[in-house]
């Protein structure tokens, strides 16, 4: 192993957007808009994310 590998252990992995738990680049789950990524380990976090978001719009929408 490179001395890069070993420095890096979480190499080719990211963090769940929710949770944070570690989640290799190829299998995470994806939403992508025009400047960033933002990853989820399962549609569980990704669905608590989405509604977490339509709350928020909710409530600068009632002002």
């Amino acid at each position: 192993m490179s001395q890069d590998e070993s420095s890096n252990s979480f190499a080719g992995q990211v963090a769940c957007e929710i949770c944070l738990s570690q989640v290799p680049h190829t299998e995470a789950q994806s939403m992508e808009g025009a400047d960033y990524v933002l990853y989820f380990c399962g549609l569980d976090c990704y669905d608590q994310w989405y509604r977490e978001g339509d709350e928020g719009d909710q409530e600068t929408t009632s002002d």
